[in-house]
C-alpha cells in the first residue's frame, strides 16, 4: 500500500463518520417529521454540509503525488474532516446527547454560532491547504478561488452572529447553488 492510500483510509473514516451522522440525521428527520416538523433552512444546511464533506474528501485526492509524508501532513489532512464531523454533530445531535429536540428551527438558531464558526474555519483550512500545495497551485486556481474562500469566511461569520431568518435562508440557498456550480465545473476533475 502506498503512503497516500494509507493516509486516505484514515481521513476517509473520519469523513465517513460525518456522512453517517448527516445521513442518519436526515433519516431520523424523515421518521420523526410528524412529531417534530423540520425547518427547511436546517434541512438545506444538512444537505450543504453533506456535499461539503464529499467535496473536502475529494479535494484531498490532490495530495496523492506527495512522496515524502510527515506526521504533520497526516495530522493536517485530518483537520478538515474532524472539523466537518464536529459541525455535523452540532447540526444534528444524537437523541441520546441531550434534551429531545422539539423544534428544529429553535435548534438551528441555538447552535448556529458553533456550526457556522466551524464551517468558516473549513474555508480557512482550505486556504491554508492550498498554500501548503505551493504558490503555483494557489495562483493556478485564480482570483475567484481566493475571493470565494474569503467571501464564505465572512458570510459564515455573519451567519454565526445574526438571527436574521432572511439572511440564513438566502445564505443556505446561495451556498447550495455555489456547491452545485463547483461540482459541475471543476471539482469532478482528478487534478
Amino acid at each position: 500500500m502506498d503512503p497516500f492510500s494509507y493516509v486516505c483510509v484514515l481521513t476517509s473514516i473520519v469523513a465517513g463518520l460525518a456522512l453517517t451522522r448527516l445521513v442518519g440525521g436526515i433519516g431520523q428527520l424523515i421518521q420523526t417529521w410528524k412529531r417534530t416538523p423540520g425547518y427547511w433552512v436546517h434541512s438545506l444546511w444538512m444537505v450543504n454540509t453533506l456535499v461539503t464533506v464529499i467535496i473536502t474528501w475529494w479535494v484531498q485526492y490532490r495530495w496523492r503525488s506527495i512522496e515524502h509524508w510527515t506526521l504533520f501532513l497526516v495530522l493536517w489532512l485530518l483537520v478538515a474532516p474532524i472539523n466537518l464531523y464536529l459541525a455535523s454533530a452540532l447540526l444534528f445531535p444524537n437523541e441520546q446527547e441531550g434534551e429531545p429536540i422539539t423544534s428544529w428551527r429553535t435548534h438551528y438558531f441555538d447552535h448556529r454560532r458553533g456550526f457556522f464558526l466551524l464551517i468558516a474555519m473549513n474555508f480557512a483550512i482550505d486556504l491554508v491547504d492550498t498554500l501548503l500545495k505551493g504558490w503555483e497551485h494557489l495562483l493556478s486556481l485564480g482570483a475567484l478561488y481566493a475571493g470565494s474562500m474569503l467571501l464564505f469566511i465572512v458570510l459564515c461569520s455573519t451567519a454565526a452572529f445574526t438571527k436574521s431568518t432572511r439572511f440564513h435562508s438566502a445564505f443556505a440557498v446561495f451556498y447550495f447553488i455555489y456547491n452545485v456550480a463547483m461540482l459541475g465545473s471543476n471539482l469532478l476533475r482528478m487534478t
